[in-house]
């Protein structure tokens, strides 16, 4: 099963577990940026609450692919890695994981495109993911909708998630199943009580190689409709 998505800064748990379930993954790094996904944004847990890590970037019109999108450099990796090490500092994974991150923050990415595929490559990597993960500016034609990826790879089924099911049933123009995560699904943190809506990274930060097994458990599919 394919499941296609944009490619976001450190993914959400749900698209965190599309990677698991899903046999071919495509990061569409061609779609449009939109401000109200999590393209150059993640959400931390923090002693209050939570925090979002932002990843400032050049101004983009209306329409513009990721991989158009530039990051700006106004000191933003210091600023994440002082969050990071705030947040996360006496989590268990902390010390394996905390050169990765850094390293992923602080390499050359010609784009906001880049940068997230980045991020959720590595994701991908520390989960055990087995599916082959594609960007879709590497594909034939390097297509800039959800049918042209679907029609690219020969796909015959879509992995959607609930958020965006009803747009790709009508986009895809292959069955679709959808992936949802346990809503009463929870996990230790850093501190005390827990926050949903936050980052894959915050999982890996507690839960190291046991991140997977909780995604999976926490993952139902069913067909769409």
């Amino acid at each position: 099963m394919l499941a296609v998505r944009p490619p976001e800064f450190f993914p959400r748990l749900p698209v965190a577990a599309l990677l698991l379930a899903a046999d071919r993954v495509v990061l569409a790094d061609t779609f449009a940026f939109s401000r109200q996904g999590a393209h150059n944004r993640a959400r931390i847990r923090t002693a209050t609450g939570t925090q979002w890590l932002t990843v400032p970037r050049q101004h983009a019109p209306i329409g513009t692919r990721l991989d158009a999108v530039g990051v700006v450099d106004d000191g933003w990796v210091r600023r994440h890695g002082h969050a990071l090490r705030t947040a996360y500092g006496m989590a268990p994974y902390y010390e394996h994981l905390a050169p990765d991150v850094a390293a992923l923050l602080a390499g050359s990415h010609a784009s906001l495109a880049a940068l997230t595929v980045a991020t959720m490559r590595w994701t991908a990597r520390m989960l055990g993911v087995e599916a082959e993960i594609r960007v879709a500016s590497d594909l034939e034609g390097a297509p800039e909708t959800l049918g042209g990826v679907v029609q690219s790879v020969g796909a015959t089924g879509l992995l959607t998630l609930a958020e965006s099911a009803e747009r790709d049933r009508t986009q895809a123009g292959v069955p679709v199943q959808v992936l949802s995560l346990d809503a009463s699904g929870t996990y230790r943190q850093t501190f005390p009580g827990f926050e949903a809506g936050v980052s894959s990274l915050d999982l890996l930060m507690n839960h190291g190689p046991a991140s997977a097994d909780w995604l999976r458990e926490a993952t139902r599919v069913a067909p769409d409709g």
